[in-house]
């Protein structure tokens, strides 16, 4: 006769127990891979969206006042109380000249024409954020102006570097990944109205995602990267015709470019967004960048 088992099995053998971690495996690498491709395009949704409302934006500035604002820039004696209540200068001096650059902080009692901050503090008020135009609270950052790809909605110290020497007054101050074009929205006191694109709106680049250096994103610096209340920077506008995606040590000065996979997004004069590719031709983005340049721009770029 042969005895009956009657116990039964508490646990894996070491065999089944590798099996099981390689299958988890497995199938983590598969997943992984989905989820990011999952959240870039719901973070490149948002940041399409971003763009739009300051489109809105700029277009409730120009029906408002007639004109598009400017970038700001520093009038030549304007101050802010530093941290300590002093009366302070906010600047920027680079290293590589020594050059000395001043800038201008928005000023709700001036004019678009007069106007110190730049263009995405000229709009504040279109974009429900009144109350921080009002009181001038530069140390607080503004979620529509940051690209959820790239970093953090926050405010920063600025601290000197590399690139160079930096006075906010002590104040920490919030960021934007967002720049506009220096040929439509140059700085003060110049305002164009829309009527000065003769190229028209839909050929025409108005904002974009500003080129950065990825070392730089997690370091408190100013260096192309001053912030939204400032005007006259290129913290806030560019001129270049390059797009570049963030990595170490790219052509990030003066051009446009992102986090993204594929490109940066610009928002164009007739409140559409569309994707510049990395591999966009120096002269298709000139076009895009002229408001009269008369230059033919190729059907989808």
């Amino acid at each position: 006769m042969f005895a009956r088992v009657t116990g039964s099995r508490s646990a894996f053998a070491l065999i089944e127990l590798l099996i099981v971690i390689g299958i988890f495996a497995l199938l983590m690498g598969l997943l992984l891979p989905a989820v990011q491709k999952v959240r870039e395009a719901a973070n490149r949704i948002a940041c399409a969206n971003n763009l739009r409302q300051a489109g809105l934006a700029l277009h409730e500035h120009h029906d408002t006042y007639g004109i598009l604002p400017s970038n700001g820039g520093w009038d030549g004696k304007q101050s802010i109380p530093g941290l300590d209540g002093a009366p302070t200068y906010v600047y920027t001096r680079v290293r590589s000249t020594s050059r000395l650059w001043h800038w201008g902080v928005g000023d709700p009692s001036r004019s678009p024409r007069d106007q110190t901050g730049s263009w995405a503090y000229a709009i504040l008020p279109f974009v429900e954020q009144e109350n921080m135009y009002r009181s001038r609270a530069w140390t607080m950052p503004v979620k529509l102006y940051v690209c959820p790809s790239r970093r953090e909605t926050e405010a920063q110290v600025p601290v000197d570097d590399e690139y160079g020497e930096y006075n906010g007054g002590g104040w920490a101050w919030g960021k934007t990944d967002y720049a506009a074009n220096g040929l439509v929205i140059p700085n003060r006191p110049r305002c164009l109205p829309l009527s000065a694109i003769l190229d028209g709106t839909s050929h025409t680049i108005l904002v974009g995602e500003k080129a950065m250096d990825s070392r730089n994103l997690t370091e408190p610096t100013w260096f192309w990267d001053e912030p939204f209340f400032i005007g006259g920077s290129q913290g806030t506008q560019r001129f270049g015709t390059h797009v570049e995606q963030d990595a170490p040590d790219n052509f990030f000065v003066d051009n446009w470019g992102s986090a993204h996979p594929s490109g940066a997004q610009a928002l164009f004069a007739d409140g559409s967004v569309r994707l510049l590719s990395y591999g966009l031709s120096r002269a298709t983005l000139r076009a895009l960048l002229t408001p009269s340049g008369g230059e033919i721009v190729p059907a989808g770029f």
